[in-house]
C-alpha cells in the first residue's frame, strides 16, 4: 500500500522534465498571443514565431543545446527557475513575492498560546515525519507518485539576500531544533524538539508560548529590526553584512537562518477577511522575518495564517502542512512542568548605521503596504458542488469568470497566468495556463451581445471550458508554451548567443507584456484564501479555493495604479459568475 511507503520512494520512479516538440511549443504560444493582439501585431508575432523555429536558425541551435540539457539532467528546469524567477529578483520580498494562506476569520478559538502550541507541536511533528521519512507520498489516481523533494526545503530554511542575487540554504540535524517566536518586534529562541529528536509535549509548548507573550507585553514594543528583511534585497544585503560584523549580532542572526520556522503571535485581531489577508501576506512592520520559508501567524483570538517566503517552496506544497496542523484545537491542561528553561530572547546590538538601515526599510514596507489594494470576496451563491452540474470543472468556470469580468471592465482580455504543477515530474514546481483563448474572446464578446441567444452564449461557454481544461492538462504534463520559451532564452548564454543575434520574438511587446493577471488556485478543504501581490504594476494578483458551496477570492493591486480597483475588479468577477450561471441555466444545461 501507498501508506507503506517511505515518503521521497516514488522520487526516483519518476520520469525527468521533458522538452516539448519546438513546433508545439510554438503552435501553443501563437494560440495564446492571437486574442491578446490585433491582426496586424498577431502578424508579426507569427513572422517572428517563423524565424526563430526555422530549419538551420538561432532557435533550433538553441533548442538542440536544451535538448543537450535535458539529456544529462532529471530536471533542465533547476536551478534556472528558481534564480531567474526568485533569487535574482531584487525588490523586496512583501508584497511582491510573500504569500500567505488563512483559514477562516470568523473561526477564533481563543486562547492565543495554546492555539500556537496545538499548531507548533503538528508543524514540528510534519517535521520529524518528513525527516523520518514516514510521511505517506502524495500519489495521482493511476499509482504513480509526486515529486515530494520540495518538502525538504520547508524547515529550516533560510533566503540569504544579495546584491545582484539571493541564496538559500537549508539545516537540519541538531542545529534545527529550535524555533524563534516573535512578539511586538521581539525575537524569543526555544526548541520544539527534545535532545532524542522527539516532538515536545505540547502543554510544554504552551507554557513557552505563555512566557513569551508575558515576557514581551512586560517588555513593551521593540525597535523593528525584522523590518530590515522587507526592504529591497541589496539594501538588506548590506545591512546584514553591517549588523553581522557584531559577534553578538552573528549569534543572534544564525538562531534565526537555523530555526526550523518562526511563530508570530500578533497583538492584534484579525477579525475581518481583508485583515487576516494581510496578516499573512505581510504582517505588521516589524513582525515578520521575511527570509524564513514559513511563519505559523497566530492572532490575540487565535486565528491561524501562514506567511510563506515564496523561492524555496510552491504554495501548493504547502497545502498538506496547513492541512495537517490547522484543526481547531482542543482545551489545553495547564503545563505539568514548569521548570524548563525557559525561552530565551534574541537581541541585537544596534548602532546609528543600523537604526537609520531600519528607517529606511520601515518606509519602504509603508510604502509597499498602503499601495497594495487588497479585498476578500467570500462568494456564497454557489461552489463546485453546483458547478460540476454545468458539466464542466470548478476550475474553468472560476478562470472564465475572470476573462468575462476583465472584458467588461477594460474592453479586452487580459495576458493571464495560472500555475500548474508539474511535480508529476522530477524535481518538478510549475507551468504556466495561460486563459486568454480564442474560445474564451467569443464567449466574452457574445454574453454581452443582445442578439445572442442563451444557447449560443452557453455553448461558447462550454468551448472556452474545453479549452482552458485542455491547457491546464498540456500545463501539468509540462506541455505548456512558457517553460520551454524560457529555456530557450536562457540557454542562450551557454550556446554563445549575443543580445543582438537573440530571437526578436523575445523583445516584443507581448512577449515582455507583464501578466495583467497573475492566478493560483489551491486545492484546500481547511484553506480559506490564498494570499499574494500581483506582479506588474497595472496588475491584480488573485489567490483562489474552490468550496463545495461557495468560493473565496483574494484580489489584489496597487492603488498607485489609475487602471486597477480591486473592489471594483472583485465585483465584477461575482457578478460574472452569477451571469454565467444564469445562461448555462437559462439555456437547460
Amino acid at each position: 500500500m501507498t501508506s507503506r511507503l517511505s515518503t521521497f520512494a516514488l522520487d526516483a520512479t519518476l520520469p525527468p522534465l521533458p522538452v516539448p516538440p519546438l513546433e508545439e511549443t510554438a503552435a501553443r504560444y501563437l494560440a495564446s498571443v492571437e486574442p491578446l493582439v490585433d491582426q496586424q501585431t498577431f502578424a508579426d508575432v507569427t513572422a517572428a514565431m517563423g524565424e526563430l523555429i526555422a530549419a538551420g536558425g538561432v532557435g533550433r541551435r538553441l533548442d538542440q543545446k536544451l535538448r543537450e540539457r535535458a539529456a544529462r539532467m532529471d530536471n533542465w528546469l533547476s536551478g534556472w527557475w528558481e534564480d531567474w524567477a526568485y533569487l535574482s529578483f531584487q525588490e523586496p520580498l512583501i508584497v511582491n513575492s510573500s504569500i500567505g494562506i488563512s483559514t477562516d476569520a470568523r473561526v477564533a478559538p481563543g486562547d492565543q498560546a495554546g492555539r500556537a502550541a496545538s499548531l507548533t507541536a503538528g508543524a514540528a511533528r510534519f517535521f520529524v515525519a518528513i525527516r523520518d521519512e514516514t510521511l505517506p507520498p502524495e500519489v495521482q489516481k493511476d499509482g504513480s507518485g509526486f515529486d515530494m523533494s520540495l518538502l525538504k526545503r520547508f524547515y529550516a530554511t533560510n533566503r540569504y539576500p544579495g546584491v545582484g542575487a539571493d541564496r538559500i540554504a537549508t539545516f537540519g540535524g541538531p542545529e534545527s531544533h529550535h524555533i524563534v517566536a516573535i512578539r511586538n518586534c521581539r525575537l524569543y529562541v526555544f526548541d520544539v524538539l527534545d535532545a532524542s529528536g522527539r516532538v515536545i509535549a505540547e502543554d510544554v509548548l504552551r507554557a513557552q508560548f505563555d512566557r513569551v507573550i508575558a515576557a514581551s507585553d512586560s517588555a513593551g514594543m521593540a525597535e523593528p529590526v525584522a523590518v530590515l528583511t522587507a526592504d529591497h534585497r541589496a539594501t538588506w544585503a548590506k545591512a546584514r553584512d553591517h549588523l553581522a560584523r557584531d559577534a553578538v549580532n552573528r549569534q543572534v542572526l544564525d538562531r534565526i537562518d537555523r530555526a526550523l520556522f518562526l511563530v508570530a503571535l500578533d497583538d492584534a485581531s484579525y477579525a475581518s477577511f481583508a485583515d487576516l489577508a494581510r496578516a499573512g501576506l505581510h504582517g505588521p512592520k516589524g513582525g515578520r522575518w521575511h527570509d524564513k520559508s514559513f511563519h505559523l501567524v497566530i492572532d490575540a483570538d487565535g486565528r491561524f495564517t501562514l506567511h510563506g517566503e515564496h523561492s524555496p517552496v510552491d504554495a501548493g506544497a504547502w497545502v498538506p502542512l496547513i492541512e495537517a496542523i490547522g484543526e481547531a484545537p482542543e482545551a489545553y491542561p495547564p503545563a505539568a512542568d514548569t521548570s524548563i528553561p525557559h525561552p530565551l530572547e534574541l537581541t541585537f546590538n544596534l548602532d546609528d548605521v543600523t537604526r537609520a538601515a531600519i528607517a529606511a526599510a520601515s518606509a519602504t514596507y509603508e510604502r509597499l503596504t498602503g499601495d497594495l489594494d487588497l479585498v476578500v470576496l467570500h462568494y456564497a451563491d454557489f461552489g463546485k458542488d453546483r458547478i460540476k452540474t454545468f458539466k464542466t470543472g470548478p476550475d474553468p468556470f472560476v478562470q472564465m469568470s475572470f476573462m468575462l469580468a476583465y472584458q467588461r471592465l477594460y474592453g479586452r482580455l487580459p495576458k493571464t497566468y495560472e500555475a500548474a504543477s508539474t511535480r508529476a515530474f522530477r524535481g518538478g514546481r510549475t507551468e504556466t495556463i495561460r486563459t486568454a483563448s480564442n474560445e474564451a474572446k467569443a464567449f466574452v464578446l457574445a454574453m454581452d451581445d443582445a442578439t445572442a441567444s442563451a444557447q449560443r452564449k452557453a455553448e461558447l461557454l462550454r468551448l472556452a471550458f474545453a479549452e482552458h481544461g485542455k491547457r491546464g492538462k498540456d500545463a501539468s504534463a509540462a506541455h505548456g508554451s512558457d517553460r520551454h520559451l524560457l529555456g530557450l532564452r536562457l540557454i542562450a548564454g551557454e550556446a554563445g548567443v549575443a543580445p543582438e543575434d537573440m530571437p526578436r520574438l523575445f523583445s516584443q511587446e507581448i512577449y515582455t507584456r507583464g501578466w495583467e493577471l497573475s492566478t493560483a488556485q489551491l486545492p484546500m478543504q481547511l484553506g480559506f484564501v490564498n494570499h499574494f501581490g500581483p506582479v506588474c504594476p497595472d496588475g491584480y494578483g488573485i489567490g483562489y479555493i474552490i468550496k463545495g458551496d461557495h468560493i473565496n477570492l483574494n484580489v489584489t493591486s496597487f492603488r498607485s495604479s489609475p487602471l486597477t480597483d480591486s473592489a471594483r475588479f472583485a465585483g465584477a468577477i461575482e457578478a460574472a459568475m452569477r451571469d454565467m450561471r444564469s445562461v448555462i441555466e437559462a439555456a437547460g444545461a
